[in-house]
């Protein structure tokens, strides 16, 4: 009951909407940006129209790189 109530409580934008906030955002296809109040919510390059929410402040940073992209090419 509690993660259902979580999960209703986060705020969705739609691409193309203002943002409010300074901070990090996520997309529905796991993409994180951070965005800048005023700037509008881009669509994904691939999927198109997405949906977005507010994942922190600018200070959270972008994830982590996975351990496989560390690779370095040789």
């Amino acid at each position: 009951m509690a993660a259902n109530a979580d999960r209703n409580a986060k705020r969705y934008y739609k691409s193309g909407q203002s943002v409010p906030l300074d901070g990090m955002y996520g997309d529905m296809w796991g993409g994180w940006l951070p965005l800048m109040q005023g700037d509008l919510f881009p669509s994904h390059p691939t999927m198109g129209a997405s949906k977005w929410s507010y994942e922190g402040p600018l200070a959270t940073g972008l994830p982590e790189l996975r351990k496989g992209s560390q690779r370095l090419r040789k």
